[in-house]
């Protein structure tokens, strides 16, 4: 009787055996009339290369996607505080023109004697 370990084994030595088998035997026909057909078939190394590759190049993507947004919030964040300093100047600006409308409304008072009495009609030529 066979034990799990005899089984693995023989199935280890089956999948190193240098001695072709028929299955390698059918996937090399196959593969060679599908490079006929199609072109050049990757090889595992090629295909994990180019998959590596492509890793690398979606991750500069979102490194530049997320560059690109940082920028734009930058932008944004220095465009909103130089409109809240435009905003609270214009107060200042606003008290201020308050504030000198009252100094010369306060300065340019007339007297009462210089008043003109709506009463009276005076007619002068």
């Amino acid at each position: 009787m066979k034990t799990t370990r005899d089984i693995r084994s023989s199935l280890e030595l089956g999948r190193k055996q240098t001695v072709p088998s028929r299955t390698r035997f059918i996937e090399a026909k196959i593969r060679k009339e599908l490079e006929e057909e199609l072109g050049e078939i990757l090889d595992d190394d090629e295909s994990a290369e180019l998959v590596e590759r492509e890793e690398r190049r979606s991750e500069a993507h979102d490194l530049a996607l997320k560059n690109a947004k940082l920028k734009i919030l930058k932008a944004k964040e220095k465009a909103r505080t130089m409109q809240e300093g435009r905003n609270s100047q214009e107060t200042r600006t606003r008290k201020s023109r308050v504030w000198r409308a009252k100094v010369n409304a306060t300065k340019t008072k007339a007297k009462p004697s210089e008043k003109r009495k709506f009463n009276e009609i005076s007619f002068e030529y």
